[in-house]
């Protein structure tokens, strides 16, 4: 049976060390990501302030359903968060759809071109003369 040895644990925690400062190196660089966090924690801030003078005063229920620069805010931080957290997650790749598109373009271009077959040495269908 395998067991985890010490040496493993350690190698596996110095390579989550090592992905976690290539990320926080990512995000540092990202003007985008940063622009956007900036963003939502203005908006974050602005709507915490009116939040606050509106417990203040009382009647928070229908101060939080009239008051539309709240609500604004409020979307716009929540939409700022969203788009940092896009700018975080990783992006898709496509590497097996490319293969099978190079790979189809080689086909095509094989079955297409006589030249092509002959150098891959694949029979065109004809007999091969008996000499």
């Amino acid at each position: 049976m395998l067991t985890r040895t010490k040496e493993s644990q350690v190698d596996k925690a110095r390579n989550t060390m090592r992905d976690l400062i290539k990320y926080a190196q990512e995000v540092a660089r990202d003007e985008r990501l940063r622009a956007d966090m900036r963003a939502a924690l203005d908006h974050g801030s602005t709507a915490s302030h009116r939040f606050k003078n509106d417990v203040q005063a009382g009647g928070i229920y229908a101060k939080l359903a009239a008051d539309t620069k709240l609500r604004k805010n409020l979307r716009a931080m929540l939409d700022d968060l969203d788009d940092a957290a896009h700018r975080v997650r990783p992006k898709r790749t496509h590497r097996v759809r490319s293969a099978l598109l190079v790979l189809g373009g080689a086909v095509a271009a094989a079955i297409a071109f006589p030249r092509v077959r002959d150098i891959f040495g694949t029979s065109t269908g004809e007999p091969e003369p008996l000499t």
